[in-house]
């Protein structure tokens, strides 16, 4: 009787400990996507920019000119004081600081990110910008941008 109980939890220790080993974690940094809750549904991917990934030196990319990198993104259309939210699918990373920005010629415009429900608003003054989205995590640093027009 003893045996089969020494048995019995044998297995169980087993089967236990088999759901720790089959587990698939993805460290990398996060794809950001950029959607309009309110209006016409949009949801486009913005480009990597410059990434400082601690985690894996494998994701490290350093743009020179994101300008340039912006602009050859598809442009973006929103209205004025449009609310647009960010979505962060993939990777596994604890965000610390979210910055979102436009940029439009010289000007840099920080723009209020609402980290509650992911969203920003955009400029009320029509024109073309340069979207960009500074996030800082426990595993590094990464930048994005994205070519829009507000009209």
């Amino acid at each position: 009787m003893k045996r089969y109980l020494n048995v019995a939890i044998g297995l169980l220790s087993l089967f236990l400990l088999s759901g720790c080993f089959g587990e698939d974690y993805d460290f990398s940094p996060p794809t950001v996507m950029v959607i309009t809750p309110n209006g016409i549904d949009i949801q486009e991917a913005l480009a990597e920019a410059n990434i400082d990934w601690k985690y894996d030196d494998k994701y490290n990319k350093e743009t020179e000119d994101i300008q340039e990198l912006a602009e050859m993104q598809n442009i973006i259309y929103f209205e004025p004081r449009e609310l647009v939210a960010l979505n962060m699918e993939n990777g596994t990373f604890d965000p610390n600081k979210i910055k979102v920005s436009v940029l439009q010629n010289e000007n840099k415009i920080e723009l209020e990110y609402f980290i509650v429900n992911q969203t920003f608003n955009l400029p009320t003054e029509k024109g073309k910008y340069i979207l960009v989205v500074d996030i800082e995590t426990d595993k590094g640093n990464a930048q994005y941008v994205d070519n829009i027009a507000v009209q």
